[in-house]
């Protein structure tokens, strides 16, 4: 008998927390988890695009002529702060445009211009990241660079090999037309292989340009489609939280109303005047009735009778209370623990 009453009373336990997370909370049960990672996510976003931002910003300050000592670490300071500032703007502007439309639905004036802000915004942050990011992945120049030195230095090369060989066989005597014909033909094949060469390494180099060129425009259309990641995970993070905390509020409102949830109320007010706002411990001797009731009543509380004497009976129930000795109650465990046990006999 004992096994089928403690087997009811899981089921009965289980179908209480699937109920709370179905029926009483179902938005605030389900999404708490997903709505925080999102939520916190999104501040990954801000913290990228800073980061990206900060590259073209800075390249900006760079350009201006020297004005004052520890000019470049004053602006360093400056263009950090403003990329902050401006990040946590965008994302107050979201999130109060996602509240305003979520308790609003509809569309307004207010709307609109909240709107209008938040687009601009974005597409300043966008503007700023992405050029920001083409900085600090384009190395054009760079390569350029390189590419020509290493080929100047191959062509210098070879050019000194053949201008040589081609010096020594014009220096060399020619006394017959045949001689001379033949030293020209010599010559003549030493320069076209001279060209031929130079010509190989001109087209090497320039392929290589190319090839890395188009990896660094990659490197740039990965980061531009990165940006546009970002700039959505800050979207939704911020836009999510609001609707969780909309859904959240409305859930609970709507619970608070139901008659079951003002009783925890009343019985939670009635607790803590009976525990005279915690200062009772454990073994204290409880009010009696007629003071309780005359304390409810100073307090403005209202309550009848009924309620009052159902708070008292739950109390025993629980346990909250116990009796010692003759017709003395006394209290037998803490504030924390009597909340505790009355918010989770009420299904909280």
């Amino acid at each position: 008998m004992r096994g089928i009453f403690c087997n009811i009373k899981m089921k009965l336990d289980k179908y209480n927390k699937l109920k709370l997370k179905l029926e009483v909370h179902k938005l605030e049960q389900n999404y708490f988890t997903l709505d925080r990672i999102l939520y916190y996510f999104s501040f990954l976003g801000n913290i990228f695009l800073i980061y990206f931002g900060y590259f073209f910003v800075k390249s900006i300050t760079e350009s201006i002529p020297p004005l004052f000592p520890y000019q470049d670490t004053f602006f360093t300071i400056f263009v950090a702060l403003f990329l902050t500032g401006y990040e946590l703007t965008k994302r107050f502007a979201l999130e109060q445009l996602s509240i305003s439309i979520l308790q609003i639905k509809k569309f307004t004036a207010p709307i609109a211009v909240g709107t209008l802000i938040c687009l601009g915004l974005i597409v300043g942050s966008f503007y700023l990241s992405v050029k920001g990011a083409h900085r600090l992945v384009d190395n054009t120049e760079t390569i350029q660079t390189v590419v020509e030195n290493t080929t100047s230095q191959r062509a210098d090369s070879i050019a000194r090999y053949y201008d040589n060989e081609i010096n020594y066989y014009r220096t060399q005597p020619a006394r017959t037309r045949a001689d001379r014909q033949y030293r020209d033909s010599i010559v003549a094949s030493l320069q076209q292989t001279k060209d031929t060469k130079l010509k190989e390494i001109e087209t090497k180099s320039q392929e290589k340009v190319d090839t890395k060129l188009a990896t660094s425009q990659e490197n740039s259309t990965a980061f531009f489609y990165i940006t546009i990641f970002l700039e959505l995970l800050i979207l939704i993070g911020v836009a999510f939280d609001a609707f969780y905390t909309i859904g959240s509020y409305d859930e609970t409102k709507k619970l608070l109303q139901t008659p079951k949830y003002k009783q925890l109320e009343l019985n939670l007010k009635l607790l803590k005047l009976y525990y005279q706002n915690g200062k009772k411990t454990v073994g204290d001797p409880t009010l009696s009735y007629n003071k309780f009731q005359s304390l409810v009543q100073t307090q403005g509380i209202y309550c009848s009778q009924k309620d009052l004497k159902s708070f008292i009976t739950l109390c025993q129930e629980l346990e909250i209370v116990k009796d010692y000795k003759t017709r003395r109650k006394e209290i037998a465990m803490s504030y924390d623990q009597a909340k505790s046990l009355i918010e989770n006999q009420e299904g909280l």
